[in-house]
């Protein structure tokens, strides 16, 4: 338990260093479950205790107790992956528009029937994307991005031969799912 007196700064690093010793490998675990990317979750872990710790330091916890510095922690931490996730997904929406193109389009240009479809069709992909284990979908999109198998294996810390059988599997079942659009509509958006 934290102490309500932590008057000097290296009291208060101490206190900061006992709680970043008992939290950080559940914060960890906490943005994994979230982000669904180890890597991506230990970055969002070191930016939350980067913010946290100048507050912490300067004195803000004082007379605070530990249960006080663990909410700010995972409130910090869920913040941060949703400006991430808000940030990320906004930016993927927005695209830029030729004002050519738009002049195409108010002329008859597009058809919207065909422009539904491909929507649709994304929307399909992507869903099948986001049923696949983390893994299978990490090896997926690393494949689709042109990422050499050596590579993809360094970076998944796996066997080769195991990020090809994730790739395979992951393949199989996207197919799976593709075919069985029941299966696809049942999942959320």
């Amino acid at each position: 338990m934290l102490q309500a007196t932590c008057s000097t700064v290296d009291d208060r690093i101490r206190m900061f260093s006992a709680v970043y010793a008992a939290q950080h490998e559940r914060l960890v675990r906490y943005l994994t479950r979230m982000t669904r990317c180890p890597a991506r979750a230990e970055d969002l872990a070191q930016a939350t205790w980067l913010k946290l710790y100048p507050r912490v330091t300067a004195g803000d916890w004082q007379g605070r107790g530990e249960a006080d510095l663990r909410a700010c922690l995972y409130t910090a931490a869920r913040n941060l992956y949703l400006d991430e996730y808000v940030r990320k997904h906004g930016e993927a929406r927005t695209r830029s528009v030729d004002p050519a193109d738009l002049a195409d389009y108010a002329h008859g240009g597009g058809d919207p029937a065909e422009e539904a479809q491909r929507a649709d069709v994304r929307h399909l992909v992507r869903a099948a994307l986001d049923a696949l284990p983390g893994e299978q979908r990490g090896a997926v999109l690393m494949w689709l991005n042109g990422t050499p198998i050596r590579r993809m294996a360094e970076l998944a810390a796996a066997p080769v031969d195991t990020v090809l059988s994730r790739k395979k599997y992951a393949f199989a079942r996207i197919r799976r799912l593709l075919g069985d659009r029941s299966l696809l509509e049942s999942l959320p958006a």
